[in-house]
């Protein structure tokens, strides 16, 4: 037997293997984000029966990431954060330690966002049903107050950190408000928010005139 003619057969089968390989490793990876985009519009749906007594109006927040109870141009309101803790999320079963709110440069102004009075709210819906289970806004690092309270990047960015005595689970619903911030002029503006560091998540403020 020529002991030549092997290798072209397992050349083609290596290429087969690879190939699989790499398929079902692109299959995952889809299906990840496909569950993490399903996971936050239907936690969004869910936690936004309550934000219409927040905000005064029955708007519909559903799939959003983030938004202002006062969406007026140039107001000074509260913005709320829905961001979902997906079921491969790096930071599920870790505590929750901080959370970041980049917005775009120029846009919305956190400046005055400067106290831990200025944070209503760090919560967990961790079942889903429009209320938070573990309301952690005692958690926000504290003495002197304002330490856990950081705007950076001239007033585009606000950090929140905790103590970490909450933990966050795949699928939860981390609820953020904070006040005393002021609406870009009208338009759709991007904002990213990071938790722990690890993971985000980008939306957009939409703001009208």
């Amino acid at each position: 037997m020529d002991e030549r003619a092997i290798s072209p057969i397992v050349g083609v089968a290596l290429m087969v293997v690879i190939t699989l390989l790499l398929a079902s490793m692109f299959a995952v990876s889809a299906l990840n984000l496909a569950d993490f985009g399903t996971e936050r519009e239907a936690v969004a749906d869910l936690t936004d029966k309550n934000e219409g007594a927040d905000a005064g109006g029955t708007e519909s927040h559903a799939g959003e990431l983030i938004w202002p109870v006062d969406d007026g141009s140039g107001a000074t309101t509260t913005h709320v954060v829905n961001y979902t803790i997906a079921s491969d999320s790096d930071t599920a079963g870790n505590s929750l330690n901080s959370v970041t709110i980049e917005y775009a440069d120029g846009s919305v102004d956190v400046s005055d966002v400067d106290e831990r009075s200025d944070v209503t709210l760090v919560g967990i819906d961790g079942d889903r049903d429009g209320s938070v289970e573990d309301d952690a806004t005692s958690d926000v690092e504290c003495c002197p107050p304002g330490d856990g309270v950081i705007v950076a990047d001239g007033g585009n960015t606000l950090r929140i950190e905790l103590t970490g005595n909450y933990n966050l689970a795949a699928g939860d619903a981390l609820r953020v408000k904070y006040t005393a911030v002021t609406n870009p002029s009208a338009g759709n503006h991007s904002a990213t928010v990071t938790v722990n560091g690890e993971v985000d998540d980008t939306g957009t403020v939409e703001v009208e005139s």
